[in-house]
This record gives C-alpha cells, sequence and structure tokens, in this order.
C-alpha cells in the first residue's frame, strides 16, 4: 500500500467539498494531464450515481499538503491500472464515511481493472 507521503506528494487530489459523506475520500491523479483518467467524465459520473455533490470539485493546494500529512491518517487506498487511485482518509473533524467508501469502490470498480 501506498504511503501518504506517496498519495499526498505525488497526485492531484481530487475532493468533493459540497457532500459530507464524501469527506476525507480523494481522487488522485498524476500531475500534469492526469494520465489515461478524464477526472471531469468520472465526476459527472458520479453526480448522476448519486456519489458526487453539484457543487465544484477542488483540489489540494501544494501550499496546504504537508498540513494535510500531519492531520490526516490513511485509511485506505485502491489503485487502478489507468493510473488514478481513490484514497480514505480520517480527519478529526471530517471523519470518512465507511458505507460511501464501500459505494466508491463500487463505481470505480465496475468501471476500471485495480492495478496489480
Amino acid at each position: 500500500m501506498l504511503t501518504i507521503e506517496e498519495i499526498i506528494d505525488h497526485h492531484v487530489l481530487t475532493f468533493d467539498p459540497g457532500d459530507k459523506r464524501n469527506g476525507s475520500l480523494y481522487i488522485g491523479t498524476p500531475p500534469g494531464a492526469g494520465g489515461n483518467f478524464d477526472v471531469a467524465a468520472t465526476l459527472s459520473a458520479m453526480r448522476k450515481a448519486g456519489l458526487w455533490s453539484d457543487s465544484p470539485s477542488k483540489t489540494v493546494p501544494d501550499e496546504q499538503r504537508q498540513a494535510y500529512k500531519d492531520q490526516l491518517k490513511l485509511v485506505d487506498v485502491v489503485e487502478y491500472d489507468t493510473g488514478f487511485l481513490v484514497a480514505r482518509f480520517d480527519h478529526p473533524k471530517f471523519p470518512s464515511d465507511a458505507a460511501r467508501w464501500q459505494a466508491w469502490l463500487a463505481f470505480f470498480d465496475e468501471r476500471h481493472s485495480r492495478a496489480e
């Protein structure tokens, strides 16, 4: 499993600020073009599935990465073969939702293969 440092330092982390059930859940993509993964299309599909709010998505700013590493506890991470990952963390103010995490995994597992 990747470390919290590898996840936060080496990925663009996209999150949903509008749905409390998505608290501390992130989609991680490589810096730059995002690899073979279309974030906008994925968020659209997640919205249709009721797994992402209508609020504009946000990403973790570079200047806040250290604070994220200091405050988050890594619970789980799943890498997919198209070069992205989904990560579940816990934060004292924003605990992750286990049922929502399972729904995320079901959503992504239907559409992508997990990396070996």
